[in-house]
């Protein structure tokens, strides 16, 4: 909730048209980014919420990805990342968390300070969740600053689409859909809702 507050107060921030798929999904553009999406998915044995913001195509800023995933009362991952498309940042700095959980071997786009953990309790998990908000804002306001941005846009395009062509080859989270709302269903949320190209 608090994140998607942050996205809706952007300067000029509209909401885009997403179909219904039986889950909640909001998604926006704004003059400060091209995408914004915040998942919520639940069906009684597992609970994801998805967030993601691209930059437009001018911006040489990192994408932002925070992901949780719950089964029960468990949280049994919570992953934050700044992936690097121009600009790279030491993000990670001072976070006080667990032991990290291994980067699975699909996952080429994400930088070497990518977070992926399991919080060993109710309060580790708060204060990383916190800490990501914060995070967050922070980002926010960079890709505010639209003094920022580059010459190199093509060097933005092929970066951000790279991204995008990895994340929607994710065999879990495809598998996962493609039992719930079929294949082509499956392929065309991944490619267009989730991680759409530029």
């Amino acid at each position: 909730v608090r994140l998607k507050l942050m996205v809706e107060k952007s300067p000029n921030c509209q909401p885009l048209h997403t179909d219904d798929y039986g889950w909640e999904n909001h998604r926006y553009e704004s003059n400060h980014f091209r995408l914004a999406h915040v998942e919520r998915y639940a069906d009684g044995k597992i609970e994801v919420l998805h967030f993601t913001t691209f930059p437009h195509k001018w911006s040489p800023e990192p994408i932002f990805g925070f992901d949780v995933i719950c089964t029960g009362k468990i949280v049994t991952g919570a992953y934050m990342d700044l992936s690097p498309i121009l600009n790279t940042y030491p993000f990670d700095e001072g976070m006080d968390i667990g032991g990290r959980k291994p980067i699975p071997e699909w996952a080429t786009v994400f930088s070497d300070r990518f977070i992926m953990i399991k919080p060993e309790s109710d309060e580790e998990f708060i204060r990383f969740c916190d800490w990501v908000v914060d995070k967050y804002d922070w980002y926010l306001n960079s890709l505010l600053w639209l003094e920022k941005k580059t010459n190199n846009i093509e060097g933005v395009i092929e970066k951000q689409n790279t991204y995008c062509q990895v994340q929607a080859s994710n065999p879990r989270t495809y598998s996962a859909l493609k039992a719930l709302i079929g294949e082509e269903k499956a392929r065309y949320f991944m490619e267009n809702i989730l991680f759409p190209k530029i």
